[in-house]
């Protein structure tokens, strides 16, 4: 009898150690979380996931943003983890529990006020609301960076990591993006310039030559042209109005003088783009070159400083001018403003199951089969007796 117990007090005690060794090796791991504040749509996060959790996308990166105290092994595993796609969840501005509580009309009232005032403002009515837009399409205000390892430490630095890695794609990816749409647009203008232009010089002519027409009615009737002669007058048939030819002829003339506007801006149009097509060319290299966000944002910045050398006109310096400002927003929007909310932390206590929970786990699973194995006569006997019951009865 005590040498079965001893047994089972042996096996205990292996399992313990057993319990031990996988509680403070494989089975330990410890999560850092963090929170980034990056206002993006859901377009724009699964872009920027997809290419973020390339197993390329990560070597390229950690060359550019080193991780102190990788090693191969370490490097390995974490382009398994970044790979998997785990490390990431979006952050919604309103849950869906939110939502219940939260009545229709107030969900995007700074929206609707913006809206209005952008109805009011004629200036920059057009840009203000293409910003609204956009805005309202940014239903995420960040995401939620998570990683585990078996060192506390080792987990809140690659959390960290993580961090400015997203950073870095993400400012990468919406600059390439950008440069795309600045090729794009520049295409889709010249298809169509030679086209609105022909159209503006028809409408000209057009219009010279009504106005002409107007001008031998209005001298056939010079009472007509004078000041206080009524320019509208009404007609028998049906109570129907129509201006008289000298308002006819006044409408006319300021229509070519709206049509020679017109053109003056398309020709404007014609010098910023052709411009500009020197400047796309070198970005769009720039941007392949570019081995992270901030060498893409130097790089094509380094492209339109260069040309602004070259620029001379106020309509060239104005095309110059915007595309900085797509860059610098660029810039502003994925680096500058995105920064963490909440940092990731050390982890004081690792996940479950613990190391110690691990242990009593490994000595009770031993134990009871140490048990088994000394008592097992007793067992299958105790099985048989019932088993003969069961047929008795």
């Amino acid at each position: 009898m005590n040498r079965k117990i001893g047994v089972v007090v042996i096996a205990a005690v292996l399992g313990a150690v057993l319990g031990g060794v996988l509680g403070y090796g494989p089975l330990l791991r410890y999560k850092s979380e963090g929170v980034l504040s990056m206002e993006m749509g859901p377009a724009e996060y699964k872009r920027f996931t997809e290419l973020a959790d390339a197993p390329a996308t990560v070597r390229q990166m950690a060359g550019v943003v080193p991780l102190p105290g990788l090693n191969a092994q370490e490097m390995e595993r974490l382009e398994t983890d970044v790979g998997q796609g785990q490390w990431h969840s979006p952050i919604p501005k309103i849950s869906k529990a939110d939502a219940k509580d939260i009545p229709d009309v107030l969900l995007q009232p700074d929206q609707d006020a913006r809206d209005s005032r952008d109805s009011r403002d004629n200036r920059n009515g057009s840009e203000d609301r293409q910003r609204e837009r956009e805005r309202k399409l940014m239903v995420y205000l960040g995401l939620r960076l998570t990683y585990t390892a078996h060192d506390a430490t080792r987990a809140a630095q690659v959390a960290t990591w993580l961090g400015s890695y997203f950073k870095e794609v993400a400012a990468r990816e919406a600059l390439r993006d950008q440069v795309f749409r600045w090729a794009a647009d520049s295409r889709q203008f010249a298809d169509r310039a030679t086209e609105r232009k022909l159209k503006y010089e028809f409408d000209i002519e057009q219009a010279q030559a009504r106005a002409k027409a107007l001008k031998v009615i209005v001298a056939s009737y010079p009472e007509a042209a004078r000041r206080e002669s009524q320019q509208v007058v009404d007609v028998r048939k049906d109570n129907e109005k129509f201006m008289t030819p000298m308002a006819q002829l006044v409408g006319a003339e300021s229509e070519v003088i709206g049509i020679k506007e017109n053109l003056q801006r398309l020709d404007r149009e014609i010098e910023q783009q052709a411009f500009a097509k020197a400047l796309i060319d070198e970005a769009e290299a720039a941007v392949g070159k570019a081995q992270s966000g901030s060498d893409s944002v130097t790089r094509v910045s380094g492209v339109i400083t260069q040309l602004a050398k070259t620029a001379k006109t106020d309509a060239e310096k104005e095309k110059l001018s915007s595309m900085a400002a797509d860059v610098s927003q660029i810039s502003a929007r994925f680096l500058s403003q995105a920064q963490f909310v909440a940092t990731p932390s050390v982890p004081s206590r690792p996940e479950r199951p613990s190391p110690r929970m691990v242990i009593v786990l490994g000595a009770l699973l031993a134990a009871l089969l140490a048990a088994a194995f000394a008592w097992r006569g007793l067992l299958r006997q105790m099985l048989w007796e019932e088993g003969n019951n069961k047929e008795a009865t």
